[in-house]
């Protein structure tokens, strides 16, 4: 088959190419009408390990910050894994009871809380369905952290080890909006390329013959003359 042919195919069968897709679409804006948007709240905070105790006089240049700034990365990747654990969401949801006094349950707190690090700044990020609830849970994230990230790993005191300090209070949580808008115009699209190997099929199915080249092929005859169709016949 030539381009021409297929194009004619596309043209013949038009109403599949564009229903299917419609189809798709109709459901797209039903599930965004009945879907629930999450919400996004974060807090950064500012994590910098405290240097060892110089247990000498002696006056020799020992390289105190770039190893506390080592040691302080160390540290933020051992925090990304505290923060998705049940210990740490325990912690959280007593802060919101002790501050707030609203109960949360761990549970909750552990499925809507992620943690990432960039050098020295851990971004504790919270999602969840009510946007409100998300702020909430993320500035207590945040409290803990400063409160108790020592104790973690052993040490007694809250600036034992290493200074944990808010430098971005969540005060609001944006829509993820984004991800969802990509997922639907990506089913719409399947729906355009589904409406097309539909109408190709349809096609390949019609066993009728529609013009002199498919007579010459399927009877293997030569075409003396054709009736035009149409009105103008």
């Amino acid at each position: 088959m030539e381009l021409k042919d297929y194009l004619i195919v596309l043209v013949r069968r038009w109403y599949v190419v564009v229903l299917v897709p419609v189809l798709v679409l109709g459901g797209v804006l039903y599930q965004a009408a009945h879907s629930h948007p999450s919400y996004t709240a974060s807090t950064r905070l500012s994590v910098v390990r405290q240097p060892e105790p110089d247990p000498t006089t002696a006056p020799y240049f020992r390289y105190d910050d770039y190893y506390t700034y080592l040691a302080s990365e160390y540290l933020l990747d051992d925090l990304v894994e505290v923060i998705r654990g049940n210990v740490f969401a325990g912690d959280v949801a007593r802060t919101i009871a002790a501050t707030n006094n609203l109960q949360v349950s761990p549970g909750e707190i552990q499925g809507d809380i992620t943690g990432n690090r960039i050098n020295r700044i851990l971004t504790v990020s919270v999602t969840s369905t009510d946007p409100s609830r998300a702020v909430l849970i993320a500035r207590a994230a945040g409290k803990t952290l400063e409160q108790k990230a020592g104790s973690y790993f052993g040490y007694s005191g809250p600036t034992q080890g290493a200074v944990v300090t808010t430098v971005q209070t969540a005060d609001g949580a944006a829509p993820n909006t984004h991800r969802t808008q990509l997922l639907e115009a990506l089913q719409v699209a399947v729906g355009v390329f589904a409406g097309v190997l539909i109408a190709y099929f349809i096609e390949y199915l019609d066993d009728r013959l529609r013009s002199p080249d498919t007579v010459t092929a399927a009877l293997g005859l030569p075409v003396i003359g054709a009736i035009p169709s149409g009105k103008g016949r």
